[in-house]
């Protein structure tokens, strides 16, 4: 685990590096207007995510654990049928985005465009995931989200002339479209030529959408949970002001993201296969030691953050940024209790307590709306900042108490598996 762990991390390590680089010659080179235009741009596409692929993974991921290769393939390719149905459905509707003024009209080439390549690259990292193939995963989202920024950065900070969105958009989406080249590549080594004579399983699909779209609530709640402050912010403030609150929100983030990926998305494969064989003694010492993990990794690179935000700020020399720095502090609290929530999530989620982690997400999501409406038009980035703070320890303490009432395994249940979690 502890090598796995290190090459993972040094994967998404990079990848992070590469994103704060990115952040960084955004806040530094561009206005905060570009940069509020980008982190609305992201934080649509992130959410956009989420109805193309309507949560289908999730009922597959249970699929495919409880399969072989040879029925994996057919189920793979059947799943990419249920998602080309649905971008028939979907990108249309998405033009509601163009329409109501989220973005503007001149970026909607990129936003599909994008679009459309990072779910397919989701997918597949995904998959590689459930497959047991974490480093190949990290690979896969190191191309997607992280290698292509050090070209373009370097680039435009040659050649002043390509300070622009437009040489961000066009990096993007040739480094998403070598992840999939990558991800395919690697996917190879499974039978493909089992499907030529398998008809499409319009049945399985249609049962898959109904088991997937309640975890679609579930998980378009904790999406607009961090999401949502955004076009508040816009709302009431303005994209510049966006820009700022971007800013911090994405390095706070780096938090979960390191954790999630040193820790959970190497033990939740072994959680899910130890419950689903009854194991229940090991899937108890993986939780433990999953917990141990994610508490202390918060402590620790909490008290990094905190501590080199201000050399971070000096380094950066631009004033505007400065003035907003106790915000920083707050999404710190957030995103604590985003990490920790998983906790209790993943206990829930392989007895199939599915309304209970629906319920809770819900319940946040209410919570992110009513406090941002409050906050948000009176004290502007500091309200959104603590309206992240109350939405996700709704979330965590939620999902805690419905956990506590569960803590025994269900022996004589049907096999369950648990599913990863994507930002």
């Amino acid at each position: 685990m502890i090598k796995t762990s290190l090459f993972n991390l040094l994967l998404r390590g990079s990848t992070l590096v590469s994103r704060f680089v990115l952040l960084m010659f955004l806040a530094r080179y561009l206005t905060p207007e570009d940069l509020g235009i980008w982190g609305l741009m992201n934080v649509t596409i992130v959410m956009s995510l989420y109805f193309l692929g309507l949560d289908f993974y999730v009922f597959n991921t249970r699929e495919l654990l409880a399969n072989d290769d040879k029925q994996r393939v057919v189920l793979i390719r059947d799943q990419f049928v249920f998602h080309g149905l649905m971008y028939m459905i979907v990108l249309p509707i998405l033009l509601g985005v163009f329409v109501f003024q989220f973005i503007a009209w001149k970026y909607i080439g990129w936003f599909y465009l994008i679009l459309v390549l990072e779910h397919l690259s989701q997918e597949a990292s995904r998959l590689l995931t459930t497959l047991f193939r974490p480093v190949q995963a990290n690979l896969v989202l190191f191309f997607r989200s992280g290698a292509w920024i050090y070209a373009v950065v370097a680039t435009a900070y040659l050649k002043e002339d390509l300070r622009g969105l437009q040489t961000i958009w066009t990096g993007w989406a040739i480094g998403v479209t070598i992840s999939i080249v990558v991800a395919i590549y690697i996917l190879r080594f499974l039978p493909w030529s089992e499907i030529k004579n398998r008809p499409v399983n319009w049945e399985w699909i249609k049962t898959g959408t109904a088991i997937a779209l309640p975890f679609l609530m579930a998980t378009m709640s904790m999406v607009g949970i961090q999401c949502i402050d955004r076009y508040f912010i816009q709302y009431f403030w303005g994209e510049a002001e966006v820009g700022f609150y971007t800013f911090y929100a994405n390095i706070a983030n780096v938090i979960f993201v390191f954790i999630f990926t040193g820790i959970n998305m190497i033990l939740y494969p072994k959680i899910i296969e130890a419950f689903q064989k009854g194991l229940f003694d090991t899937y108890r010492a993986l939780m433990r030691k999953m917990s141990i993990g994610v508490v202390g990794g918060i402590v620790i690179l909490s008290v990094l953050a905190a501590l080199l935000i201000n050399p971070l700020l000096l380094i950066l020399d631009r004033q505007e940024y400065t003035q907003y720095s106790h915000i920083f502090y707050i999404l710190l609290v957030s995103v604590a209790f985003l990490t920790v929530s998983y906790i209790p999530h993943y206990a829930l989620f392989v007895r199939k307590k599915d309304k209970a982690i629906v319920g809770s997400s819900i319940a946040a999501l209410c919570m992110a709306v009513m406090a941002n409406f409050i906050l948000v038009p009176i004290y502007g980035l500091t309200g959104a900042a603590y309206s992240a703070v109350a939405s996700m320890a709704t979330m965590f303490l939620a999902k805690l108490i419905m956990a506590l009432r569960q803590n025994q395994p269900e022996v004589n249940k049907v096999k369950q598996a648990s599913r990863p979690v994507e930002l």
